[in-house]
């Protein structure tokens, strides 16, 4: 055993660490506490981890703790931050 990960485990990892990166952004802006926004970023925020895997079809070999980072990276920045990046790199304006 090399200490990696099942797919299936990584996933659920993927998933977890997303709901928590989603929940403790939402605990800790002045945003008002309502559990439809707290389900709606905590989906968010696994989906945006989740997507993180796509990486690996671009950098074969990523390790699974280099795509853990980066999975937590953009769950942080969210959604708004990493739309304005793909729109200004695909050549709009701000």
């Amino acid at each position: 055993m090399n200490g990696e990960f099942s797919l299936k485990q990584f996933l659920l990892l993927l998933t977890g660490m997303g709901i928590i990166i989603g929940l403790g952004k939402l605990l800790a802006s002045n945003e008002r506490f309502t559990w439809r926004l707290a389900i709606g970023r905590s989906i968010i925020s696994a989906g945006l981890a989740v997507a993180a895997g796509s990486l690996l079809a671009f950098i074969p070999g990523l390790s699974q703790m280099a795509l853990l980072g980066l999975a937590a990276a953009s769950a942080v920045l969210g959604e708004q931050f990493l739309e304005k990046v793909i729109h200004l790199k695909a050549g709009g304006s701000q």
